[in-house]
């Protein structure tokens, strides 16, 4: 990890759903920036002090993800060091259980196979832990905005717009006794990035074991 931490943005968006027991909360989803390109991250890797060059380090990441899939393909999982394991799971067809051992004569797996997916199982040793809870703590957490989705009109057509407005710009509004962004207050777009999902329900859990791919 880098000394310097740069904060991940934490936004908040409102519950809509009515059957849920957070009905009209505001629940906490990461503030997703722009992907940075395998190119990008090799410059970045040489940014920070690294004695290869950028030429040199995209070239090894390019190597990798050729390799890796490969391995994976054939039923390896792949360690990456203190980063975590790279492995394959498989996706079965619907209705596609075998009922006895007489049936698996001259069976062929792809009639039970819906697809093989690549998982991704951060370390969490104690001395490289980056899984759930102990990698929240490498974070620095900086609440930004309020997320919000409208449909708006686009040439005669309906779609959905994403909005944002800062958490401070909106704590005003309301102190005020202005409408809140929940209830028509002033919105902006996101000059950062989209946001992504909450993915430890409404604050008690970590979220799945591996991430899918």
């Amino acid at each position: 990890m880098a000394k310097e931490r740069i904060s991940m943005g934490i936004n908040l968006r409102q519950n809509k759903n009515d059957k849920s027991p957070a009905y009209g909360k505001y629940l906490p989803e990461v503030d997703v920036q722009k992907t940075l390109s395998l190119r990008g991250f090799a410059k970045h890797m040489t940014d920070h002090g690294s004695v290869y060059g950028r030429d040199l380090l995209e070239g090894v990441l390019i190597k990798i993800t050729e390799c890796l899939p490969e391995l994976v393909s054939q039923g390896i999982p792949v360690q990456l060091g203190n980063l975590g394991t790279f492995y394959p799971t498989a996706e079965v067809k619907k209705n596609a259980a075998v009922s006895s051992i007489a049936e698996m004569e001259g069976l062929d797996p792809n009639d039970l196979v819906q697809a093989i997916h690549i998982r991704f199982l951060p370390d969490s040793s104690k001395l490289d832990n980056i899984s759930g809870r102990a990698f929240k703590e490498a974070c620095a957490l900086e609440l930004r905005n309020i997320v919000d989705t409208q449909a708006v009109t686009v040439n005669g057509k309906i779609r959905k717009m994403q909005t944002l407005t800062p958490i401070s710009t909106a704590v005003a509004i309301t102190r005020s006794g202005g409408s809140t962004p929940s209830t028509g207050g002033n919105t902006g777009t996101n000059p950062g990035g989209s946001t992504g999902g909450n993915t430890g329900g409404n604050g008690d859990g970590d979220g799945g074991d591996g991430l899918q791919i």
